[in-house]
Order: C-alpha cells, then sequence, then structure tokens
C-alpha cells in the first residue's frame, strides 16, 4: 500500500496479538477520501459553527443559569415599637425567568421594526437583542409580640406575614409573577438562532443586502464588524505534575480546581515533595498549599482534617498495592513528620491557626478551618460537608501522582501539551462579562432599596433597574476589546474583540 493509505477488509484470522487481513482493492481510503471527507464536513458545518453554537448556548442556557445562581435581593429594618416590642420588616426583590427578543430599530418617535444587518452598518447601530427579566417584589413583617415569636432563638426564625405581595410571590416565597422588567440588551452574533438571518432563503438574504455566502459568528457594534478571538488557556480541574528547580529542586503536583456552572474562581491546590539533597524544608516530606492558609500545610494533616486518622487508612488512600515498598518509604517521613497530631480537631486547629483570619478561640479556629476544606479545598468535587472521605481520595491521587514521578516510573506533564489547555469561545468570553454586569446591576438594586427604606419611599423596580449597566458594559467590551468592566480597563485582558477582516 502507498503511503497515507489506510485498508480496512474482513478479518480472516488471528495468530497471537495480531489480525490479518485480505486485501480488497475497493476499501482502499486515499488522500482524496480524506479530502473528500473534509469539505463536506465544512459544507455541512461552515467554518464558525462553534463559535455560532457557543454563542446560542450562552443565550438559551447559560444567561438563565447566572440569573438563577444570583441570590435574592433580601433587606431587614427594625422598627421600635412600645415597650420593648419590635417590628421587623424584611423586604425581599427576586429575578426569575429570562427573555431575548430579536434585534429591534427604535425610532425617536417610539416606532419599533426589525433590524437586520445591513442596516446596522449603514447606520451605524448596534445590532442586539432586548433582554427582559422577570421580577418581583414583596415585604413581610414580624412582631416580637406576636405569640408565635415568643420563643424563638433570632430574627431568622421569626414568623413573618406578607403585607406587600402584589401577586409576585407565592406562599412558598417562589417568584411566579408575569411581571418582567427590561435589564439590557444583548448583541446578537450573526447566523445564531436569535440573529433575524437565521433560516433565511436566498432571496431574502439578498433582498435585505446579504450574501448568501457569508457564514456569521461575527458582531455588529456601532456599524462596525466584530469578531471574538478564542482565549487559551490552562484546564481546570486536571491533575499536573512538574519537576521544578526553583527557588530549589523538588517535584510539584498541581490543580486548579473549580467547580460546573460556577462563578467563582479555580481555587488552586499543590503538592511538593522536597529533594532529599535539599537543605531546605524537611527533607522528603510532602507539603501542600491550600487558599486561604499561609503556611505548607502537611499533607498527613490535610487527611487527618479530613477524617482519615490511621497512618493505614492514609496509605490505603495513596498506595494502591500494598506490596508497593518503594513508595511506602517515600511517605514514611510525612508519616513521622506528622505524628503529634493524631486527632481530627487537632489537625483542624493545626490548619486553622496559619489561617488569613485567624480565630480567637480554638472553636473558631477549627470553624475556620472546615469552611476552607469545605468550600476552597478541591471544590469540583462537592462544596457540601459530608465529602471529606471523597476529597481525601482524590487527594491521595494526586500525591499517588507526584510519586509515581518522582520514582521515575511515570514522566512530568507538559504544561504547554495542547491537551492540558482549554479555549473559551464566545459563549464562555460573554458569560464571563455578563455575570460581572449583572451583579453589579443587582448590587444598584439593593442600594436603590436601601435608599428607599431609609427615607420611607415607594421602591419601584423601573427607577431601581439600571438598564444601561449591562447594554454598555457589553457593548464597551465588544467595540475596544478591553475584556471586563469599563472602570478597571487596566485589569481587563485586551485584544479579545476585533475588527472582522474579510
Amino acid at each position: 500500500m502507498a503511503d497515507g493509505e489506510f485498508y480496512y477488509g474482513d478479518e480472516v484470522a488471528y495468530e497471537g496479538d495480531e489480525y490479518e487481513y485480505e486485501q480488497d482493492e475497493s476499501e482502499l481510503i486515499t488522500q482524496e477520501d480524506y479530502w473528500t471527507l473534509i469539505s463536506r464536513y465544512f459544507d455541512e458545518h461552515g467554518l464558525v459553527r462553534q463559535q455560532i453554537d457557543s454563542f446560542n448556548n450562552f443565550i438559551e442556557n447559560t444567561l438563565q443559569e447566572i440569573i438563577d445562581e444570583n441570590p435574592n435581593i433580601v433587606m431587614e429594618k427594625t422598627i421600635q415599637g412600645n415597650q420593648n416590642q419590635d417590628v421587623i420588616k424584611r423586604y425581599h426583590i427576586g429575578f426569575g425567568q429570562v427573555y431575548i427578543s430579536k434585534p429591534l430599530a427604535r425610532e425617536k418617535e417610539g416606532s419599533n421594526h426589525l433590524l437586520y444587518p445591513q442596516e446596522a452598518r449603514l447606520r451605524n447601530l448596534t445590532y442586539a437583542g432586548g433582554m427582559s427579566v422577570q421580577c418581583g417584589y414583596q415585604t413581610l413583617v414580624a412582631d416580637s409580640s406576636d405569640p408565635r415569636n415568643q420563643n424563638v432563638a433570632s430574627v431568622a426564625d421569626m414568623v413573618m406575614d406578607v403585607v406587600d405581595n402584589k401577586g409576585h410571590f407565592n406562599k412558598s416565597g417562589e417568584l411566579v409573577t408575569d411581571r418582567t422588567e427590561f435589564i439590557g440588551n444583548v448583541p446578537s452574533m450573526l447566523q445564531s438562532d436569535f440573529c433575524n438571518l437565521h433560516n433565511m432563503e436566498t432571496q431574502q438574504l439578498y433582498a435585505n443586502g446579504e450574501c448568501p455566502y457569508d457564514q456569521g459568528g461575527y458582531f455588529i457594534i456601532n456599524g462596525s464588524e466584530k469578531v471574538l478571538i478564542a482565549q487559551e488557556r490552562i484546564g481546570t480541574n486536571t491533575v499536573l505534575v512538574f519537576r521544578k528547580t526553583m527557588p530549589h529542586p523538588h517535584y510539584a503536583a498541581e490543580i486548579r480546581s473549580q467547580a460546573e456552572r460556577v462563578s467563582k474562581l479555580a481555587s488552586p491546590l499543590s503538592l511538593k515533595l522536597m529533594d532529599k539533597a535539599s537543605d531546605r524544608g524537611s527533607g522528603q516530606t510532602i507539603q501542600a498549599t491550600i487558599p486561604y492558609i499561609r503556611n505548607e500545610i502537611p499533607a498527613v494533616v490535610v487527611f487527618r482534617a479530613l477524617g482519615m486518622i490511621t497512618a493505614k487508612d492514609i496509605l490505603e488512600h495513596i498506595v494502591y498495592d500494598p506490596n508497593d515498598v518503594a513508595m511506602m518509604e517515600m511517605l514514611k517521613p510525612s508519616i513521622e513528620d506528622a505524628f503529634v497530631i493524631q486527632d481530627r480537631d487537632v489537625a483542624l486547629d493545626f490548619i486553622g491557626k496559619r489561617g488569613t483570619t485567624v480565630g480567637i478561640s480554638r472553636e473558631k479556629r477549627i470553624r475556620y478551618a472546615r469552611e476552607i476544606l469545605q468550600k476552597e479545598f478541591l471544590p469540583h468535587i462537592s462544596t457540601q460537608s459530608h465529602n471529606e472521605t471523597v476529597k481525601a481520595y482524590f487527594f491521595g491521587y494526586m500525591i499517588h501522582r507526584l510519586l509515581l514521578c518522582a520514582l521515575e516510573r511515570r514522566e512530568v506533564d507538559d504544561r504547554d501539551h495542547y491537551g492540558k489547555k482549554r479555549m473559551d469561545l464566545g459563549g464562555p468570553l460573554l458569560a464571563m462579562l455578563f455575570r460581572t454586569l449583572f451583579r453589579k446591576m443587582t448590587k444598584d438594586v439593593g442600594m436603590y432599596l436601601q435608599k428607599c427604606i431609609e427615607s420611607s419611599r415607594e421602591f419601584n423596580m423601573l427607577l431601581a433597574i439600571k438598564s444601561s449597566t449591562i447594554t454598555t458594559g457589553l457593548k464597551y467590551a465588544l467595540a475596544t476589546g478591553n475584556w471586563g468592566e469599563q472602570k478597571k480597563a487596566s485589569q481587563a485582558r485586551a485584544g479579545v474583540s476585533q475588527v472582522l477582516n474579510r
């Protein structure tokens, strides 16, 4: 067979570890077949399908997830009554289902009509659809003189009665209103499901000044065509082991742990195994660097803080073969180094003492360490309580990988390997920006509510929502390429959005 040709024929015999095949010229795959397949793929999907699919997913799923993950706005006011009988008022604002319209042009006299890309180019308009969200407001009151509230431990446990609901919430406190408010415009990607050109016939495209060969995948901002450049980053939730020489020789295992569908930044966790010849550190012990903990923590202490107390339990989480003497020997210094700590609370207190916020009492230090291990330690596994065993197994896996490299049974990882990278397309980039802008908008709503409470004014949702926050924020990022808040341009990534070159 010639180079570049593969053969798939009928299997005729099996000898040892190899198969033998009968040759059939009709089943040879040639280089021409490759290019035919590639051409067919791009004829069907085009060159920008990945950008369009990413944007569609952002509009259809991610927008709603971002709104749902933001907590409702809750504020309280205590009104002093007679005979030390207080009245607590609680104000509650909630956001629900989001709705996106296709791009419209709004004229000065108030009329609207469908906006097509060519008109946006000629009139220097932004091709964007309107975004509205369900929103509700209610006021609840609790009276400390009410017999139902006589023996409650705190305000949170008091029975509250709804005094101003307007049909926005049901008895369970769930948002049920049909009322929606406009919160801003979202630029629409051409040829996406939310573009007015979507599924348009060729003759209609010509009639609207569009080229049928234009595959879309870009935005029109102030009449200028803008395209988002995919951003490369290191993948999250993947263990990487390296050999480092600075500041002193050692092996290191690292992971950037991030829970799915959560806006919080990735929590880094690293392990370090010092070389025998190193004068620094404590020899061959394994040290862990945990977020919000100032100093390195012995790995065995972390295990005991997770509830793995005995050396046997710890070794079972790290060494998968009980006959692996070499790996057992490498763990001996770490076991001996943490011998003085044989209790879970002592291990938690050891970690809590080295926290960035040191509690005065032992109980506070232990509580602080528990919260760190629950929320910041490997959050991609879980941020809920009672998941210490699962986290201990993954932590043991990280140490196992580290020791495999130290024993030269496995090569260290290549940080620049493309398989370790991830590409953020239009959807994740817009999601990151929208999450920041929506939080800013809800913060402004909360500040407006606070002013209304202090001045005893009636709350007005229309005045509270500043739709310009989202509209101008998204437009600014796409127009300039500075991906972030306008007021923090110096901290933003530059060049994310660029002018489309045809």
